[in-house]
C-alpha cells in the first residue's frame, strides 16, 4: 500500500511539472505585441501621415497664391545695405551694394561691390564679385540662402603704397526678407567669409557679417528692354 500510493504521488508531481512545462512554452510563444495592436498602431501612422501630407499641402498652396511677382523669371533689383562684425576684438564696418537678375523663380544672380573698414584703424579694404541666391519661400515674408566669389584689395599703413595686397573671397549667406512697400524689402542676413590671404597685422580672418538692408524691385525686363512694374 505505501508503495502505491508513493508511486500515485510521483506520478502526480510528473503530471503537474509536465502541465507548468507547457504553459510556460505557450506562454513563451505569445507575441509581445498583438496584432490588433499592431493594426491600431498602423491605423495611427497612416491618418498622422494623411494630415502631415495636407498641411505641405496647404503650406505650397499658400506660398503660390501669395507669392510676390519679385521673385519671377526677369526681375531685375537693385539692393544695398551696411553691416558690422567683430573678431579678436576688432569691429568692421561693411557698406555693400549688388544689383541681380532672377533667371528661375525663386533664383537670382548678379554683382555685388563691399567696402570694408576697420573701426579705429586705417585699414581698409574692397572688393567686387559675383553672387547667386536662392529663395525658397517668396511671400512678404522670404527666406533665402546666398553664396559669393570676390576679389578684393586691401589698404593699411602696413601695406607699402606699391604693393597691391589683392585676396579672393568666397561668401556664404543666410538672411530673411519682408515686404515694406509695394517695391521695396528689407532684409536682415549674416554672411560669413572666407580668405586666402588677409593682412597679417589686422588678422587671418575678418569673422561674420550681421548684415541690415535693403532691395528695390523694379519689375520684369521684357525682351525690347521695357521694365513691367511688379505688384
Amino acid at each position: 500500500m505505501k508503495k502505491l500510493f508513493t508511486t500515485t504521488l510521483l506520478l502526480t508531481g510528473l503530471s503537474v511539472a509536465a502541465l507548468a512545462q507547457n504553459n510556460s512554452d505557450s506562454t513563451s510563444r505569445k507575441p509581445i505585441i498583438s496584432d490588433e495592436t499592431k493594426q491600431e498602431v498602423r491605423e495611427k501612422a497612416g491618418e498622422a501621415k494623411e494630415k502631415l501630407e495636407d498641411a505641405v499641402d496647404q503650406s505650397v498652396n499658400y506660398q503660390q497664391r501669395n507669392q510676390l511677382t519679385w521673385f519671377q523669371p526677369g526681375s531685375l533689383f537693385l539692393g544695398g545695405g551696411v553691416g558690422f562684425g567683430a573678431t579678436d576684438g576688432k569691429v568692421y564696418v561693411d557698406v555693400n551694394t549688388r544689383l541681380g537678375y532672377f533667371f528661375q523663380p525663386g533664383f537670382a544672380a548678379g554683382i555685388r561691390y563691399d567696402y570694408d573698414r576697420l573701426v579705429g584703424n586705417k585699414y581698409h579694404a574692397r572688393q567686387f564679385g559675383l553672387f547667386a541666391r536662392y529663395y525658397p519661400f517668396r511671400t512678404r515674408i522670404s527666406s533665402f540662402v546666398g553664396a559669393s566669389l570676390n576679389s578684393g584689395r586691401e589698404f593699411s599703413e602696413n601695406i607699402p603704397s606699391g604693393t597691391k595686397a589683392k585676396y579672393t573671397s568666397v561668401g556664404l549667406e543666410l538672411g530673411v526678407m519682408a515686404w515694406i512697400l509695394p517695391r521695396l524689402g528689407a532684409e536682415l542676413s549674416y554672411e560669413g567669409s572666407f580668405y586666402n590671404k588677409i593682412d597679417p597685422t589686422v588678422g587671418r580672418g575678418k569673422g561674420g557679417r550681421l548684415k541690415f538692408g535693403v532691395n528695390y524691385y523694379f519689375g520684369r525686363v521684357g525682351r525690347s528692354g521695357k521694365v513691367t512694374l511688379n505688384r
